[in-house]
């Protein structure tokens, strides 16, 4: 056993085989060193695009749509305006304003039960289809039936339906007229 603790472990591989003892310095933690891109060769017959060129694509078409919808965007409110003021032109020179007006003609519009006011003698012309409503800039306008066809004619959206909805539920169960509510 004339072996030491020394010759075993060279002997298994264990201890280094130099016997200078170097002493070891702290290892400090490297930082990882930045791989710098390579530049891509490309073949003038490759069609594939680099990630770079993708982004660049991307950025450029959502630039491109965005400015799209803008010009769409400037485009109907142009319209909207350019028709609000076809219609304030009409309403200034035929709407009929009756200061007496007290009575309330109430009808249905986007949803929602809106109301006018007109005196008795216009809400008979109203129901008779001699005057009609119309909507500009949160107020309702009556005006003369053919000056209302000639508003549907570029804005039916202006034009409230004054006839109501007919259901055919109420048919077969009809409301009596001398019903008082």
């Amino acid at each position: 056993m004339s072996n030491s603790l020394k010759d075993q472990l060279l002997a298994l591989g264990l201890a280094p085989k130099n016997s200078k003892a170097e002493p070891q310095k702290p290892q400090t933690p490297q930082k990882p060193k930045m791989l710098k891109p390579k530049p891509v060769q490309t073949d003038q017959h490759s069609k594939e695009i680099t990630l770079d060129q993708a982004y660049r694509i991307r950025i450029r078409e959502e630039r491109l749509q965005q400015e799209r919808a803008t010009e769409q965007k400037r485009e109907q409110e142009r319209r909207r305006r350019q028709v609000n003021q076809q219609i304030q032109t009409l309403i200034s020179e035929y709407a009929i304003r009756d200061p007496a007006a007290e009575n309330k003609r109430n009808f249905l519009y986007k949803g929602r039960i809106r109301s006018v006011l007109a005196t008795p003698k216009q809400i008979n012309e109203i129901n008779s289809g001699a005057l009609g409503i119309v909507y500009l800039s949160g107020n309702y306008h009556l005006l003369p039936a053919d000056k209302i066809d000639e508003i549907r004619q570029f804005a039916p959206d202006h034009i409230p339906d004054l006839h109501g909805a007919v259901s055919a539920a109420e048919d077969d169960h009809p409301v009596p007229d001398d019903l008082i509510w």
